[in-house]
């Protein structure tokens, strides 16, 4: 693959544009850090504008190595160097023959990366995520189901390096990136460290799973399905929280180094909640209508594994406090606001790409009214439950009459 480097200003997310302002990049507590030279594998997805932009007010040189397919208006006028970094020989040609005090992989073939900057990179920042978690992809694979809450990083056991495909997913080659980063480090080679994402929110989303409530807004449709009635826990992050999450990696490398880190938002929303204000946002309350997860249904669309995953994924955040000093630097509602607003301007390209759900309004129709009727038909078994469920008798402890 031919290797580009130029010097770009601008280009249309996904195709199309949006009126949002720059965000301001956050600068470490002590002001901005000392000249580095840092590459960024990357930068262009929900994260990329703001960890680019939060790397150069800490005063890095930085440098960017991406495919050249996206480019965003959000990014400052930094050296951009166009390849693959799933290919070797291109990972080679951007990392150069110099050094770099950090590189930030976000995506690519991160073990390739990994030996390329190998003894010629201080500290390598590597984004992940949490199906590295055993239980998390495939629920059943734990007793008791699906994950320990809170998921914490060292003891919580991770997916085996060869751990079997699950749900059209494969895990093992997660574990094993890890592993090789964090040998590499051991050995060394550089100060590892990574960064474990849950689902991310944010403008420019490849996975973009609040399209499915907002289209539903955009449509009139007037209600939405969730599984299960969407009582899910799931810890989500925000695009420029988990800038925020990367930069204070880079900023303290010694504490940083050899750590894998849980990253989220500091509060946390069921995944009806988080429907609710998707749906708010775009400019429309929906009702929320339920049905079993074991039930196929377009409820299950809005998960990146199609409600196969673990139900209810909470992770522990408490080293990334505590180490980094981490703090959101941008609420949820407010995350979620920005993410709307830039899928309302993109809108025609989001309704050309779509995303897991095949908004068939017919066919939701039809299945929700086949399910209210098998609902009603159980109503006379149901009926001994109804009266058969007592409140247990208890001492009044608050005001009222005592027992």
């Amino acid at each position: 693959m031919k290797i580009e480097v130029a010097m770009l200003r601008t280009g249309l997310a996904q195709g199309g544009s949006s009126a949002r302002r720059p965000q301001a990049a956050t600068l470490p507590p002590n002001g901005p850090g000392l000249m580095g030279r840092a590459l960024v594998v990357g930068g262009t997805g929900p994260t990329g504008p703001p960890i680019v932009a939060g790397l150069l007010a800490r005063g890095h040189e930085v440098t960017m190595f991406h495919t050249g397919r996206h480019e965003v208006a959000e990014l400052p006028d930094v050296p951009h160097v166009h390849g693959s970094p799933f290919e070797a020989g291109d990972i080679a040609r951007a990392v150069g023959e110099g050094g770099w005090d950090v590189v930030v992989a976000t995506y690519g073939r991160v073990r390739l990366i990994a030996d390329e900057v190998a003894n010629r990179c201080a500290h390598l920042v590597v984004v992940g995520g949490v199906p590295v978690y055993q239980g998390y992809v495939n629920p059943g694979s734990r007793f008791p189901y699906g994950v320990a809450l809170p998921v914490r990083e060292d003891s919580h056991p991770l997916v085996a390096p060869d751990e079997p495909r699950f749900a059209g997913y494969s895990t093992g080659p997660i574990r094993r990136t890890e592993d090789h980063v964090f040998s590499l480090g051991a050995k060394g080679s550089f100060g590892a460290t990574y960064l474990r994402y849950p689902t991310v929110y944010g403008p420019r989303n490849p996975y973009a799973w609040e399209w499915n409530v907002v289209r539903r807004v955009l449509d009139g449709r007037p209600w939405l399905i969730l599984a299960d009635g969407g009582h899910g826990i799931h810890s989500r992050i925000a695009a420029r929280n988990a800038a925020e999450a990367v930069l204070l990696a880079v900023d303290r490398p010694a504490i940083a180094a050899g750590k894998a880190y849980n990253v989220a938002d500091d509060d946390l929303l069921t995944v009806r909640q988080w429907a609710q204000l998707v749906a708010r946002a775009a400019g429309c309350d929906l009702e929320i209508r339920s049905l079993p997860r074991e039930l196929p249904n377009p409820g299950l669309a809005v998960s990146a594994f199609g409600g196969q995953e673990s139900p209810t994924c909470i992770v522990d955040t408490s080293r990334l406090r505590e180490d980094l000093g981490y703090r959101d630097v941008v609420s949820v509602p407010d995350g979620i606001a920005e993410t709307v607003e830039w899928m309302l301007a993109n809108e025609p390209v989001l309704r050309a790409s779509g995303t897991t759900d095949p908004f068939d309004y017919p066919a939701e129709d039809a299945l929700v009214a086949a399910y209210e009727h098998a609902l009603a038909s159980l109503a006379p078994q149901a009926a001994p439950f109804g009266t058969g469920i007592e409140r247990m008798d208890m001492v009044q402890t608050a005001k009222g009459r005592a027992l």
